[in-house]
């Protein structure tokens, strides 16, 4: 990568807040800010479903027109593929692969992927092998699965040569925030994930095919989590139930509830009265840098109805928890696995093996054994230690903490900073060979 930049230019990416993987992905492909798509964070209380939802995975939420419309208007027989970004099902987009798990009658979640046109899923896995979940997320992460994408991006040049192909690589979502973007086990990561990036680089322009390199943010050393729903619940504004022992929590019910996603948390807040109440509690909260009201989340361009009546922004050495119970033995029984999609929050504690584990170790090879027979079982290795986080993002991070954009076509950047909201642009420029606009 490094050559590559030489070679072309490297500028630095200025983020829109909040800087998180979904939220970053729909201002590349529309050119607006969150009010105006929609993609407030990560995931988000979903108001008229009553629930929190992470990941989403359908392309209808973005809620502006995206590149392809606009790349379409320049040339009609403009087509992309778009390989394992987010929201990227059922898009206008004219190929599309991503994590898509099978839920089985018996509770199980098997690793699979979802295919746009439906045909293409078999050929691929015939060709590749199915997706490499555990690899993906989770603390097996590994390299693998970034190389499984790239290799899905070159099948697909091979067999359909899309105009434009946008192609996610995960791999420097994990290092960073397992052991600190400072660590020295990022140098393994980076020359891991440098031999994919140069492979796709040397397949793609052999193919005559123009290269953009970015990031969606840059990672920050953190050292402090923060409990808001904890901080709620001594307040009695949480709706919890037991359930088996356990509480549960139902963030509709609540008279205010933090969706924490790393830095930033969205707060809602069922009774308007509550808002100043609620509002001077975060704010004197240690790790909490700011509450943004409704004034701030139109100045930050984060007032659309999906967000929170009041967002938090951490300190940048803090970041937000889900954990919403005060007795560990109640906890719910989500909060030590690997379950992106039942837990009200998003957990980067799911990296992690509990450091505890000691001999409950039998009792995971045990799950392990009833998984790999088919059977039902919870594998509970996730830490509920907030202080084992090393590494977080979401805010507007300093010039030396920004995400980065490459591209050999120099000429196409007028300055040493790019917005995010001009990427739009700029990928429409190297598909035209001028500036262009949507």
């Amino acid at each position: 990568m490094q050559a590559f930049a030489e070679q072309g230019r490297m500028v630095t990416l200025q983020p829109v807040l909040p800087a998180l993987n979904c939220t970053m992905q729909a201002t590349f492909l529309t050119g607006k800010y969150p009010s105006e798509h929609g993609i407030v964070a990560d995931g988000w209380l979903h108001r008229e479903l009553g629930e929190v939802r992470f990941w989403p995975q359908t392309d209808g939420l973005v809620q502006a027109p995206q590149l392809w419309d606009a790349a379409r208007r320049l040339d009609p027989s403009f087509t992309c593929a778009r390989v394992c970004w987010f929201m990227n099902m059922y898009s206008k987009a004219d190929y599309a692969v991503t994590p898509q798990p099978s839920f089985t009658s018996d509770g199980r979640v098997l690793p699979d992927v979802f295919t746009e046109p439906l045909h293409l899923r078999e050929p691929l896995v015939e060709a590749l092998g199915n997706f490499p979940a555990y690899d993906y997320w989770g603390p097996r992460y590994s390299i693998r699965s970034s190389e499984w994408i790239a290799d899905v991006a070159m099948w697909l040049e091979r067999r359909h040569s899309p105009t434009l192909s946008l192609v996610f690589l995960p791999h420097l979502d994990y290092t960073p925030h397992t052991f600190g973007p400072d660590a020295r086990e990022i140098h393994k990561s980076l020359q891991e994930i440098d031999a994919v990036v140069g492979r796709l680089i040397a397949f793609y322009e052999a193919r005559g095919v123009q290269v953009i390199i970015l990031s969606e943010f840059g990672a920050t050393p953190v050292s402090r989590p923060v409990h808001l729903n904890r901080l709620f619940r001594r307040r009695g504004w949480l709706a919890i139930r037991e359930e088996a022992g356990r509480d549960m929590v139902y963030p509709s019910g609540s008279d205010a509830f933090a969706v924490a996603d790393m830095q930033v948390a969205h707060i809602y807040v069922r009774d308007p009265a509550l808002l100043d109440e609620v509002k001077a509690l975060v704010e004197a909260e240690p790790g909490v840098a700011q509450v943004l009201d409704a004034e701030g989340k139109r100045a930050n361009h984060l007032d659309h109805p999906r967000s929170g009546e009041l967002v938090a922004l951490a300190e940048p050495d803090a970041w937000f928890t889900y954990f919403y119970w005060l007795d560990e033995r109640r906890a719910p029984d989500y909060a030590r696995t690997v379950d992106i999609f039942r837990k009200p929050g998003y957990d980067p504690l799911e990296m992690f093996v509990d450091p505890e584990l000691g001999l409950r170790m039998l009792d995971v090879g045990g799950s392990l054994l009833k998984e790999k027979l088919g059977l039902r079982t919870r594998l509970e290795v996730v830490s509920t230690d907030g202080s084992l986080l090393k590494g977080a993002h979401g805010l507007l991070s300093s010039p030396e903490r920004s995400p980065v954009l490459m591209t050999r076509n120099a000429g196409l950047l007028e300055a040493d900073t790019l917005h995010a909201t001009q990427v739009h642009d700029l990928i429409l420029a190297h598909l035209t060979g001028q500036q262009a606009t949507a």
